[in-house]
């Protein structure tokens, strides 16, 4: 039965400079959201679920497009003064929420989303920008192959490459970035922030964390409606966000996901969460009841203008639907929380330098914990190259083993990178390729590792969660994703590495920020649910159908995959370790190319993303 909700989730707009001529996709439902001061159309597009705040001073426009608690006196206020782009710019950043902000001032735009990348932006070669990348390539942009072998990578696609996107002539803007439009047709990027320097303690930060949490919660709660739903899973992350919710919530809608692993405690602490929430309407809802893990991949309806990067989406869309039919519009999760409140174990590397006798008790108990040999150890501590060498290193062992299940080494400047087995020849030599450019000239995003690293695991999070949000959409709810905010963001990065995250504590900063602000019993989890054998348990019942998804491949028809091969690994059993992640990598790409035009047979990969 079609899904008859309006869409609830981040809108679909696009940019346009200060002049004539430019081509502005459109669709059913756009409309112009926005103008310039000429008159001329800035931003054109729907809101959806989103919030439109559009100010206007004798300097220019400033739109504020998603979730923003500030009211239009407060955005005037703070715009008092400014006479230039950067102006108006500097004056606009640092607003509380998850939004993307657009100023035209002299004729000139300027424009960014989110640091995790919750909101993005992407541009095109016609000045033009816009929050998906599917809206400036329809009917006109051929699918990048190398962007999409890049894809294939496990764990991911590092920095800066992260920054292509599947379309030839559309790049994203990093987080970090603005893009500046001119009327003459130039389009320029610059930094807007710099990560900030370590130097917070945990009890500094954790006054500022609870304040920025909870603001971040509590403004979403007051205005998302009569009734808000959220995640209990009843770990250490959705819990908080559950209880806040509740704090400020007409009536909360708390769902559970039950059954999914044999050794269940998930569940029990769900309930025991739940039992501080008195009035919550807490739903337990079976596994078995719901699609499984695997389901999305099935589903080929183009809904993601990249393809997906996790697991789970036909059960986020089932969730989205439940909660919509309990009356909910507005959907918290905790997801993020592990990326922002816990440091890469690699700021043993940093401390080591800094601080080396607090540094080897830190050393011992990470190599304890994640079971790293002693060469492993020495070579996390005593590694030296650049990031430029490492991505180049990296470019000339991406078809080497893959890690085995225990040990799995350290990361240097990100995890090690590799290649699935069923990859072509051609197509890992286009990966390795982009690799070796990229390092020529690549810049990590923080001075230390540790930074680099956090980043890149918040900026892959805030990706999935974009994703996440426009699948939800489609039953008209929005997910919302607090721990990403910005705010956020930032005060988990100025925390100290070492104070941030311990071997010895499961996410200290996030206890002691909330420990007067939530109950002591929903903050003593210390453990979290393996979900591999959720994984596991769907790539055995579903290799059939999986395996189908070989016959008439569109990836093998663009040269990037041998069919056959991954045919094999679908029907094979599936062992612990790194290969089930890489196919699901894989399927997803695959899924995600059905649900498109099918691209012409060519047989070799050509193009390549630029740097």
């Amino acid at each position: 039965m079609p899904d008859t909700h309006e869409p609830g989730g981040e809108g679909e707009f696009v940019i346009l400079p200060d002049r004539d001529g430019v081509p502005s996709p459109t669709a059913p439902g756009t409309g112009v959201l926005a103008t310039h001061p000429s008159g001329r159309p800035l931003i054109v597009g729907a809101l959806h679920g989103d919030r439109l705040l559009v100010s206007r001073t004798p300097a220019g426009t400033v739109a504020v497009l998603g979730f923003c608690p500030v009211d239009r006196r407060l955005l005037e206020s703070r715009l008092a003064g400014s006479r230039t782009p950067a102006d108006m710019q500097r004056a606009a950043s640092g607003l509380p929420g998850s939004h993307h902000v657009v100023v035209s001032s002299g004729g000139t735009v300027r424009a960014w989303g989110t640091l995790a990348h919750t909101r993005r932006l992407f541009h095109d070669t016609r000045s033009r920008a816009a929050n998906r990348a599917d809206l400036l390539a329809a009917g006109a942009t051929a699918l990048d192959e190398t962007a999409l072998a890049l894809r294939l990578l496990l764990p991911g696609v590092p920095h800066p490459l992260s920054e292509t996107t599947v379309w030839q002539g559309v790049r994203s803007l990093p987080g970090d970035h603005f893009l500046e439009l001119t009327p003459d047709g130039r389009t320029r990027t610059g930094r807007r922030w710099t990560p900030p320097h370590p130097e917070l303690t945990r009890a500094q930060a954790a006054v500022l964390l609870c304040e920025a949490l909870s603001t971040a919660v509590h403004a979403r709660v007051e205005t998302g409606g009569p009734v808000v739903s959220c995640d209990l899973s009843g770990g250490l992350d959705s819990t908080p966000v559950a209880y806040l919710a509740w704090q400020r919530a007409t009536r909360l809608v708390a769902l559970t996901l039950t059954g999914l692993t044999s050794e269940d405690d998930d569940t029990a602490a769900a309930v025991r969460a739940a039992g501080h929430m008195p009035g919550a309407d807490h739903r337990l809802i079976g596994a078995d009841g719901l699609p499984h893990a695997l389901e999305g991949l099935f589903d080929t309806r183009p809904r993601h203008d990249e393809p997906f990067q996790g697991l789970q989406s036909a059960r986020f869309l089932e969730l989205a639907r439940l909660a919509r039919s309990a009356g909910s519009r507005l959907h918290l999760t905790g997801h993020g929380g592990d990326e922002v409140l816990t440091a890469p174990p690699s700021y043993v590397h940093t401390l080591i330098r800094q601080h080396p006798l607090s540094a080897l008790n830190h050393l011992s108990g990470q190599r304890g914990l994640r079971r790293w040999s002693v060469r492993q150890t020495w070579q996390l501590v005593g590694d030296r190259r650049s990031y430029g060498a490492w991505l180049a290193h990296s470019a000339r062992h991406l078809r080497s083993p893959m890690p085995g299940q225990w040990r799995v080494p350290p990361p240097l400047w990100h995890q090690a990178l590799r290649l699935p087995p069923w990859i072509t020849a051609p197509a890992a030599q286009a990966v390795a390729d982009a690799l070796s450019d990229a390092a020529r000239h690549a810049r990590p995003l923080a001075e230390t590792r540790t930074q680099h690293l956090a980043l890149e695991n918040i900026r892959t999070s805030g990706r999935i969660a974009r994703l996440v949000g426009q699948l939800t959409a489609e039953a008209g709810v929005r997910t919302a994703a607090p721990y990403l905010d910005d705010r956020v963001v930032e005060i988990c990065l100025a925390t100290r590495p070492e104070e941030r995250s311990s071997p010895w504590e499961f996410k200290p900063l996030l206890r002691e920020a909330l420990a007067r602000t939530v109950p002591h019993g929903m903050l003593q989890r210390s453990t979290k649910n393996d979900m591999a054998e959720d994984v596991h348990t769907g790539l055995r019942g579903q290799r059939r159908r999986l395996a189908a998804l070989c016959d008439d491949s569109r990836l093998a028809r663009m040269g990037l995959i041998d069919a056959g091969e991954l045919r094999q690994a679908c029907l094979a059993p599936q062992r612990p370790g790194p290969l089930p992640a890489a196919l699901i990598l894989t399927l997803n790409c695959e899924s995600w190319l059905r649900g498109r035009v099918s691209p012409t047979p060519r047989g070799t990969v050509t193009g390549g993303p630029g740097p």
